[in-house]
Parts: structure tokens; C-alpha cells; sequence
């Protein structure tokens, strides 16, 4: 039986938190890989520790692994000086992308590293230009990168975001009151998305007709709306940390929705985008109203376990559903969990990684 080895580099990592997308994409399913065997091969799998007292030697790195497996990076130098060391021992380098980073807004905090033109943008599609092998979310992100990038599609793997609903521990209580949250989580990159128009003319029409709704979002403050709403709107902040969101913040903010609300503006990097959004809501068993867009039609059966809604009156119809009917709310949420629990569980694809892999090193066919 064959080892294949692995180093996995968290690229955003920082001392005091580790972000979302390190955790999602890249040490969420190398922790699950490691150990992982099969017939042919076993895998062993290593994971940069920014807090550790040892500093990484990059040459041992890469006498002593087969494959170097990073998130997106547009730090040239330091890709240089790890590449250099990879291909002087023919090692295989993949790297994950799970936003269209060429597509990215004005609003988002990264647009200045990523805007046209920008520096930013010119080293990261040169170092796409010369990893492997990509990963991503979606078959939509991976034309994205054949579109911006010289990778090919035979050297683009998919691979969905996942769950560990181990980690992911909380099932918030059925929440049975008079007083109805709707809830929206996310960074400052859903600026644009939570000032759609059609969204929010339906949650005007949903104020006037029932004073016992308020709104909240979580990660992203949005001023228009206080101007707009009032008191009626709230909001509060995540955690930098996702362990920090995962075990402290996320259960807090889970038990005190009664909806999920979710819109999207419609173009290519919301269109790139994952479903994460239902699936750490879903592990909570929250129904949920969600734009009726690519990576929300894969996952959501509309009635079902949630709403698909696009224009104001769909906004409107679909969340004064779930208001006027309590058991719908109850059912919807405990028929979203098994979506999650079925279907989108990080331990139920460690096979699929572990093909990937296997076949970059074993049958030379990727």
C-alpha cells in the first residue's frame, strides 16, 4: 500500500483567528483525509499551524510530501520562493479558489486587490497559470477560471463546500412566538445584495402588514435600512474566527431566528458562489427564503425544504408563508437538515478528495 502524503497550506491564516474560507476549502477536508486509505493507498496529511513555535522549513515541505495544497494566494513572492522548492523535488501543486476573484465588486473589501488591472489580480492568474491543478466550488467558478486563467477544464476539479455536523452541533429549539426574525448572515461583501430593490419592497410590503416582523442581519450593517425600518431593523456581528462563529455566535444567532432571508444580485461572482449559506443554516433546522439563483436551485426543492424568491412579491409571498404558518416553519426547517444531513456532509466525500488526489499522483490522467 502506497502513502501519499500531503501539505496543506490555510493561505489566510493569522495568529489570533482562522477565516472561513481556510477552514471550508482547505482544513476542513484535509482533516478529514488524513488517515483516510483505501485498496491502494493511504493518506497522510499535514496542516500549516500559523501559532506553531517551529518555523515551517519549506525545502523539508518538499523533500518529504507529494502534494502541496493551498487556498488562493496572490503573495508572489512567497509562492516563488514554495513553487521553486516543489519543482526542484517534482512535486504536485493544487490550489483551491472559491469566489470569481476577476469578477470580484466595488463594495467588497478586496476589490482593490483583485480590481482589473490591479497587481493583485496579475499575480494570482499568473500563479493559477502555473499550479497543477485547481479546485473550486462550482462548475460555474470553474468556467470562470478557464475563461481568465490558461488552466484547462481536464485540470479543474469540483468539489461543493461541506459540512461537519459534528462541529456543526446545534439545532436551535422550534422558536414559537409571537415576536418573527428574519435573520440574514454575512460579511460586508453582501452590501449590494441586501440593498436589492425587489427585496426590499417585499419586506416593505411585509412591514405594513405585520407589525410583529423585524429584520436582522448578522456581519453586515446596512444604514439605509435603519433610515428605512428603524427599530424594526437590528443587527449585530459575527466572528472573524469561524471556530469562535461556529461554537459561540452562531447558535446564539440561530435560536433567536424565525427565517432565513438570503438575496443575491444576480451576475457572475454571486453566480460563482456556494450554497454554504443553506447549509450551515439548515444544520440549525431554520427554513429559509433564498434567491432564486444557480447555487440555491441546486440544493433548494422550492416548498419544500425552503423558498426560492426573486422578485418582490415572491419575497413577500414566500416569507408571509412561513409567518402565517408555524408547523410550515417546523417542517420546512427539519426538511432542510435532511438535505444537509443526506446529502452535504463532509464525511460522506472524503472518497471524492481521496480520487482526486490518487489520480493526480497514480494514473497520470488529470
Amino acid at each position: 500500500m502506497r502513502t501519499i502524503k500531503i501539505f496543506g497550506l490555510p493561505s489566510h491564516a493569522a495568529e489570533e483567528r482562522t477565516s472561513g474560507v481556510d477552514f471550508a476549502r482547505v482544513i476542513q477536508p484535509m482533516e478529514h483525509l488524513n488517515g483516510y486509505k483505501d485498496k491502494d493507498v493511504e493518506f497522510k496529511v499535514s496542516l500549516w499551524q500559523v501559532n506553531s513555535k517551529d518555523k515551517t522549513d519549506w525545502l523539508d515541505v518538499a523533500m518529504n510530501n507529494d502534494i502541496l495544497f493551498l487556498n488562493y494566494t496572490n503573495n508572489a513572492w512567497a509562492f516563488a520562493a514554495m513553487g521553486a522548492l516543489a519543482r526542484r523535488w517534482k512535486r504536485k501543486i493544487v490550489m483551491d479558489i472559491d469566489d470569481a476573484l476577476w469578477n470580484v465588486l466595488p463594495d467588497n473589501a478586496v476589490y482593490q486587490v483583485y480590481k482589473k488591472g490591479g497587481e493583485g489580480i496579475k499575480n494570482i492568474t499568473a500563479i493559477f497559470n502555473e499550479v497543477d491543478y485547481v479546485t473550486c466550488t462550482s462548475s460555474y467558478l470553474k468556467n470562470v477560471v478557464v475563461h481568465n486563467t490558461r488552466k484547462r477544464h481536464e485540470a479543474i476539479k469540483v468539489f461543493p463546500n461541506y459540512i461537519d455536523l459534528n462541529l456543526y452541533k446545534h439545532r436551535s429549539p422550534f422558536k414559537d412566538t409571537l415576536q418573527i426574525q428574519l435573520t440574514h448572515f454575512g460579511s460586508s461583501s453582501h452590501f449590494q445584495d441586501l440593498q436589492e430593490e425587489e427585496f426590499n419592497k417585499g419586506i416593505d410590503m411585509l412591514f405594513k402588514e405585520y407589525p410583529n416582523v423585524s429584520l436582522k442581519t448578522v456581519g453586515a450593517f446596512i444604514p439605509k435600512y435603519k433610515l428605512r425600518w428603524g427599530a424594526r431593523y437590528n443587527h449585530s456581528f459575527g466572528d472573524v474566527d469561524v471556530y469562535k462563529w461556529i461554537s459561540e455566535k452562531f447558535p446564539v444567532e440561530m435560536d433567536g431566528t424565525d427565517i432565513i432571508v438570503a438575496p443575491l444580485t444576480v451576475n457572475t461572482y454571486n453566480n460563482s458562489k456556494s450554497s454554504i449559506k443553506f447549509i450551515e443554516a439548515s444544520s440549525a433546522k431554520k427554513p429559509g427564503v433564498w434567491q432564486d439563483i444557480r447555487q440555491y436551485r441546486e440544493v433548494v426543492e422550492n416548498g419544500k425544504n425552503g423558498f426560492l424568491a426573486e422578485t418582490a412579491q415572491e419575497w413577500h409571498d414566500a416569507i408571509k408563508k412561513l409567518i402565517d404558518d408555524k408547523e410550515l416553519r417546523r417542517t420546512m426547517g427539519e426538511e432542510a437538515f435532511r438535505t444537509v444531513e443526506e446529502g452535504w456532509q463532509m464525511k460522506d466525500h472524503v472518497a471524492d478528495y481521496a480520487a482526486f488526489f490518487k489520480g493526480i499522483l497514480l494514473d497520470n490522467k488529470r
